[in-house]
C-alpha cells in the first residue's frame, strides 16, 4: 500500500466530501449517520466511523441513477495503472429480476465513455454477483449479502494501438477475476453509487464506505475493529463513550501537519472547547506523541481532525459499549439522543 494516496474519501464529514458532484434525481442517495441507520433494522453499520453512503434501490417504477461523482481522483492516462478500492454491504432483502445488472463504479472517458466498470449482477442459475468489465460486467465473483466486502479493480489500461488493457477485479483481497484485451481510452471521472439500475431491481440497500485510489494495490483491511488505528485523514476513531490512552502523529512531506482530537460523532470542530488533545510537527517526517499519564475520556466520540501536507496518525483507543460489531454500535445509536448543535 503506497501513500499519499492518489484520492480517499470516507464520508466522515456527513458530506460526499471530496467527490465532485452528486446525481440522484429520486433523492435515494445520502451519506447517514449511524444513529440514522440504526433505526432501519437490518442495516449495517458504517464499516468504520460514524457514517456511510447509501443507496436505496426502491423507485418510483422509473429507474433512475444514484452516484457520486469524481473529476480529478481516479484520472489515468493510456498505459498507465491504477487501484480502486472501496467497502461494500448489500442488504439481504434484495430483489432483483433474472439477468438485471446495475454498475457501482464506472470509469469514463470523455463523453462520458465507460472504460472499465464493476456491477451486480443476478441471474436465478448464479445467484448473486459482483462482476467486472469494460461497459458491462463480463467475469463474475459470487457475492454474498448483509456483510461487509472489499471490492478492488486493478486497471492496466490500454497503450493506444494494442487493444491490451486488464481490469482486475479482487474480493475481500483473494478472490480474483480479470477481463483482458480491451481498448480503451484515457480515464477522465469516476461515478460510485446505483448506474444504469434495471426495472426488475426494485428492493434492497446498498452501502459504500472508505472509497480509496492508489498506484499500487491497497488490499483489504486486515481489521475491521482495532485498538489503534491508523487514519490518513480526518475520521471517528470511534463513537460514543471511550477513551484515549495515546496518539502519535506521523508527519508528512511539510511542517504544516496537526492532529486535533474533538469529542464528538458529527464531526463537529466548530466548538473549540471539544478539543481534548492537539499534536502539531515542527520538522519534516517527525513523529510527534503523546502517552498521557491518565486517559482522555470522550462522551459522544473522538473525531480525529487532521490538516496539513500527507499526515497520518496512529490513536490508541478504549471504546466504550459503542465498538466491537454492528449489535453494539447500533444499540447504542438507537439510545443516542441529540445535544445542542448536535455534537
Amino acid at each position: 500500500m503506497a501513500f499519499p494516496f492518489l484520492f480517499q474519501e470516507d464520508f466522515e464529514a456527513g458530506t460526499i466530501g471530496n467527490f465532485n458532484a452528486e446525481t440522484d434525481t429520486e433523492s435515494r442517495l445520502s451519506v447517514d449517520h449511524y444513529s440514522v441507520l440504526a433505526a432501519t433494522p437490518g442495516l449495517a453499520m458504517p464499516f468504520r466511523g460514524a457514517y456511510a453512503l447509501r443507496v436505496n434501490l426502491a423507485n418510483d417504477g422509473s429507474p433512475a441513477d444514484a452516484y457520486v461523482q469524481e473529476n480529478d481522483g481516479f484520472d489515468l492516462a493510456l498505459d498507465g495503472t491504477l487501484y480502486v478500492r472501496f467497502l461494500l454491504w448489500v442488504s439481504p432483502d434484495i430483489i432483483m429480476a433474472n439477468s438485471d445488472e446495475f454498475l457501482i463504479l464506472a470509469l469514463q472517458s470523455a463523453g462520458p465513455v465507460d472504460e472499465g466498470v464493476v456491477a451486480i449482477n443476478y441471474t436465478t442459475a448464479n445467484g448473486l454477483r459482483l462482476g467486472v468489465g469494460e461497459t458491462s460486467a463480463s467475469q463474475f465473483l459470487p457475492l454474498t449479502t448483509g456483510v461487509w466486502h472489499t471490492v478492488e479493480l486493478a486497471v492496466v489500461l490500454d497503450d493506444g494501438p494494442s487493444n491490451d488493457g486488464t481490469l482486475t477485479l479482487y474480493l475481500d483481497g483473494a478472490a480474483a477475476t480479470a477481463v483482458t484485451g480491451l481498448d480503451q481510452a484515457a480515464i477522465a471521472q469516476a461515478r460510485l453509487g446505483v448506474i444504469g439500475q434495471d426495472a426488475g431491481t426494485t428492493k434492497g440497500v446498498i452501502l459504500f464506505d472508505d472509497v480509496v485510489t492508489d498506484d499500487a494495490r491497497i488490499y483489504a483491511p486486515a481489521l475491521r475493529y482495532t485498538l489503534s488505528p491508523l487514519l490518513t485523514k480526518s475520521g471517528h476513531a470511534f463513537v460514543g463513550p471511550g477513551w484515549v490512552d495515546a496518539a502519535r502523529l506521523m508527519a508528512g512531506a511539510a511542517t504544516d501537519n496537526v492532529l486535533a482530537l474533538y469529542d464528538t460523532d458529527v464531526a463537529g470542530t466548530e466548538d473549540a472547547s471539544k478539543v481534548k488533545l492537539e499534536l502539531k510537527n515542527t520538522a519534516n517526517s517527525e513523529v510527534v506523541q503523546s502517552n498521557l499519564l491518565a486517559p482522555i475520556r470522550f462522551e459522544r466520540g473522538c473525531y480525529v481532525s487532521l490538516t496539513g501536507t500527507n499526515p497520518r496518525a496512529h490513536v490508541d483507543i478504549r471504546p466504550g459499549v459503542a465498538y466491537g460489531s454492528d449489535g453494539a454500535i447500533r444499540n447504542y445509536g438507537l439510545r443516542r439522543t441529540p445535544t445542542p448543535r448536535n455534537v
